[in-house]
């Protein structure tokens, strides 16, 4: 019987081996579905509207310089996600919108935001000096 415990250990190690080749590496789990993140998707753009229409999902604006895209002042006309979101805003107005897979996926009339941690400090200016 101890003579063919090597042999046995040896077919052992050369099923397990040929198992292993014939499926070869495990296969790799899926990477976890992320959220399609577009460099627009977060970025407000001003501008004025030129045009609303002719389709009813469409709008024309002139918009300011948008540095975080590299983009110069512009105009262009614009795809709406939904025709909805021009209910209310006219030609000439000021908007703050925002782009999602290229088309405007928010709008509506600017507003000036207030900073988020508020005002800067003043700071105590020292005495003039005397003369």
């Amino acid at each position: 019987m101890r003579r063919f415990v090597p042999f046995l250990v040896a077919i052992g190690l050369l099923t397990a081996t040929s198992a292993h080749a014939q499926f070869g590496k495990p296969p790799e789990a899926p990477p976890p579905p992320r959220e399609h993140l577009d460099p627009t998707d977060q970025i407000d753009i001003v501008g004025v509207i030129q045009q609303i229409g002719p389709e009813p999902d469409r709008v024309t604006i002139a918009y300011d310089a948008v540095d975080a895209l590299g983009w110069p002042p512009g105009q262009l006309p614009f795809v709406v996600a939904k025709a909805d979101l021009l209910k209310g805003l006219t030609v000439g107005e000021k908007v703050r919108f925002r782009l999602e897979s290229q088309q405007i996926a928010d709008i509506g009339p600017y507003r000036e935001r207030k900073p988020v941690f508020g005002p800067a400090p003043v700071l105590p200016q020292p005495p003039p000096a005397p003369q």
